[in-house]
């Protein structure tokens, strides 16, 4: 996804992932700034922020003489991040809107992303360039989704869009960088074919109960928005109880969020 259409997608998204933000972004952003473990005093560059969610954490963690950057092209989602910051009294933390591949900055402690790499549209010649921003010796840390679990999801809301949005079909297939980086081997492996040494992964089950209606927020909410930008609200409507049907098909009734989170040094 290209950093125009990803800021479109997501300040469109900016409700609804709010909506999914204590009950999803909010606890897996918490445990990515836990295993990254910024330390007080130390920069960090969080990429791909969103709302904050393990940017905030890390602003915490660091306290006032440290300081983090959170990058992201969404501006929706920025200013929803920059709210609670500025009611936690977070002075430490800036937001700003940008492409965080061509961030300008570096000598970074840490440089951490949550669910954001496999947007990159070159991941690995991406990633490379966020762990270059490190100090040597600095933490490289992201999250992505676990096999099998959140996937299930999102062939379901493509099939719904169809109907109303053929041109899907004949789209190029986007390259699946989830696919590169969803289990505990490959992640490890992925993290060291970018350079990084002393890889860590660590897995965390995340499984909650799904009811259809909050299934179609977190479709709103998420990439899947894409499948439906720019429709009427009667082809909504009708995606919407494809959607529902389709889940009650594959008998999908929990989200499985499970992901894995990896951490690597920069020589």
């Amino acid at each position: 996804m290209n950093p125009e259409t990803a800021a479109g997608v997501f300040t469109a998204a900016r409700s609804e992932f709010a909506a999914w933000s204590g009950r999803l972004w909010r606890p897996l952003g918490e445990i990515l700034a836990a295993v990254a473990r910024p330390r007080p005093g130390e920069r960090v560059l969080d990429a791909c922020c969103g709302t904050g969610a393990s940017a905030i954490p890390a602003a915490r963690a660091v306290g006032p003489d440290g300081a983090v950057d959170a990058i992201d092209v969404a501006e929706g989602l920025l200013d929803e991040g920059r709210r609670e910051a500025a009611a936690l009294g977070l002075g430490n933390l800036r937001f700003t809107a940008a492409d965080v591949l061509t961030w300008p900055h570096d000598g970074y402690d840490v440089v951490q992303s949550a669910f954001g790499v496999f947007f990159f549209p070159d991941m690995d010649a991406g990633s490379r360039r966020l762990a270059g921003l490190l100090k040597p010796g600095g933490r490289f840390a992201v999250s992505t989704w676990r096999a099998d679990g959140m996937s299930r999801i999102v062939p379901i809301g493509r099939a719904a869009a169809l109907p109303d949005r053929p041109e899907l079909e004949d789209a190029p297939p986007r390259p699946n960088h989830s696919a590169r980086v969803d289990t505990a081997d490959k992640l490890a492996g992925w993290l060291s074919s970018i350079g990084l040494r002393d890889v860590e992964v660590r897995e965390v089950a995340y499984v909650q109960p799904l009811h259809p209606e909050d299934a179609w927020t977190f479709y709103l909410g998420s990439s899947m928005r894409g499948f439906v930008s720019g429709l009427s609200a009667e082809a909504l409507d009708r995606v919407r109880a494809r959607f529902f049907d389709g889940l009650r098909e594959a008998g999908l009734d929990t989200l499985d969020a499970g992901a894995l989170i990896g951490v690597g040094r920069r020589p």
